[in-house]
Formats: C-alpha cells, structure tokens, sequence
C-alpha cells in the first residue's frame, strides 16, 4: 500500500464519532429510563475512532500517551454505563449520581476528542499544499519518537535527504508555477513508491526528508536506489503542454545509531546528499562514520 496523506484526523471522522457516541449515550438512557419498552441491549460503544487512533500511533502519526488517554476515557464511559444497568436491572431506579457520572464521562471523553481534533490539526501535522506531503512542521519531533521507539523496542529506521539536481538553475529557467509542478512531480512518485507507514517531508527548495521504518542501511539504500532510478526515468510534464523537464535527485541515507541526538541524524544525512551530488548526482550515498576529527573538517566545509 502506498504512501497517502489526506488529513491527518479527517473533521468527518471526528464528527462521526462524537455523534455515534452521543446516540449511544440516548440508547443506555432508554434502556435505563424505560426498561419495559427496551427491546434487547442498548448499542454497543463505538470503537472505530479508537481503533483508528491506534493505528495512527502505531505509524507514528499520533502520540501513544494520547491513545492510551482516549482509551482510559473509553473505558471510564463503558463502567459507567454498565454501572447505570446493573442498577436499574436489579429493579431500582436511575439515580442522579449515576446519570451524572455518565454524563460526566461521556462529556469528558468528546472534550479529550476535540481537543485531540485540535492539536493534531496543528503545525505538527500540516500537510504542503504543493507536494501534498508533510511539512516540514513537526518534522522533528515526529522523528525523534522514531528515535525514542528504536531505544525502547529496537526498531530500526532511517532517514533519507533528497534534493533535485540542479535545483538553483531550474528556479532561473522556470516559472514558479512551473517549479511547483516538479516538486508535485517529484512528490507523486515518493508517495507511490513509499509503503503507508514511511513518512514524506517536503522542506522546500527542492529538498524532501524522507524517514523509512523497520528497515536498516542497506535495505533503504537499495529502496531509494529504485525511487532514484523511477524519478529519472519519468519527466514532468509542465501544465497543459506538452513540455517536460527531464529530473533526477541525489541522497543521502543514514541510520541512527546508539548515542546520536536527532540533530546528527538529519546532519548525516544532508553531509551523504551532499557527497551523492559532489559525486555527479542522480546516485544514493551512505552516511559511514568517520573519526571526529574529519566528522569536525568535513561539517566546517558543509555547513559554513
């Protein structure tokens, strides 16, 4: 499956849930309220929202303290219903505290939704209008709980610089509109070459950062030897011309290792995108550790 972004938490889905749970909250009342007139159990408690949440932890896009919050909340709202139908089944009536324990619940659980809504609608998760990948907002927290992941559970990753060839003399021979259209070109090949659970970054200028999960050095070298090699062999076509506009793209691949802070990660990378370009272009070169010395020499160079 390839690598699509919409939104990351799609306003329908959030509105969806909030009612279905609003409509489940009426069911329970009715079954408690007017238990002769029930037919059966009230609806059960929706879960589709939690279920999505969790598996947007699971990618990375959603952080697992929050998921384990919204199940917490979930949980709350079940004992409460359940609390609220013992009662009643037993032959007694509904109490004020009762229902206000379930009206609390379930008012907590759509404020902690909305609030989820909110923050994941935030910067950190925007989504480049051009490119239609990630922006470059939130870029680096998101990767350092790959970091914090790998430390915890040993999952591998890595983190690809790429940068168009050429780049400053396509800006004097293109128009704005047409440059936007390379880096859509660009872009459209990442996210059909990309699986579902890798993450795209457009950090403008003709440079994308791309982080590929449960993969090691080697294995994503080869899986950006292919992207290279597709971008190369697919042209943009520029508007509703004919013209096209021949690409190809350089990067750089590292692979964390014990010790390295986030910054060194993306500074390993950019230092082998930059070699890859030196080199000629159009070719995939691999972070390699060197002495500190020359790690210090070759930073001064790079980055001054």
């Amino acid at each position: 499956m390839t690598l699509r972004y919409a939104s990351v938490l799609p306003n329908d889905l959030l509105l969806r849930d909030i009612a279905a749970h609003v409509d489940w909250f009426e069911s329970v009342l009715r079954t408690v309220i007017f238990p002769d007139e029930a037919v059966g159990e009230p609806s059960a408690l929706p879960e589709d929202f939690l279920i999505w949440c969790a598996g947007k932890a699971e990618s990375g896009a959603l952080e697992e303290a929050n998921v384990i919050r919204l199940q917490r909340l979930h949980d709350d709202l079940a004992e409460a219903a359940a609390a609220c139908l013992a009662h009643t089944q037993s032959g007694s009536l509904l109490t004020q505290e009762l229902y206000n324990r379930l009206a609390q619940r379930l008012e907590d659980y759509i404020d902690f939704v909305r609030r989820l809504g909110a923050d994941m609608a935030g910067s950190h998760f925007s989504i480049d209008t051009v490119t239609g990948l990630r922006s470059a907002a939130g870029m680096k927290n998101e990767i350092e709980r790959e970091l914090d992941r790998r430390g915890r559970k040993s999952d591998v990753f890595c983190v690809c610089d790429m940068q168009i060839d050429g780049h400053e003399a396509l800006k004097e021979e293109h128009s704005e509109r047409e440059m936007k259209e390379i880096y859509a070109h660009i872009a459209a090949v990442l996210m059909d070459s990309l699986r579902s659970y890798d993450d795209g970054y457009f950090l403008g200028e003709g440079e994308y950062m791309l982080c590929l999960k449960h993969v090691e050095l080697l294995d994503a070298c080869a899986a950006m030897d292919r992207i290279i090699d597709r971008i190369a062999a697919r042209p943009a076509r520029l508007g509703e011309s004919e013209t096209t506009v021949k690409l190809t793209v350089s990067c750089g691949v590292a692979e964390p290792v014990p010790g390295d802070k986030i910054d060194d990660i993306f500074d390993n990378a950019k230092r082998a995108m930059i070699q890859a370009q030196e080199g000629g272009g159009n070719q995939v070169m691999e972070w390699k550790e060197k002495s500190a010395l020359q790690q210090y020499a070759d930073g001064a160079e790079i980055f001054d």
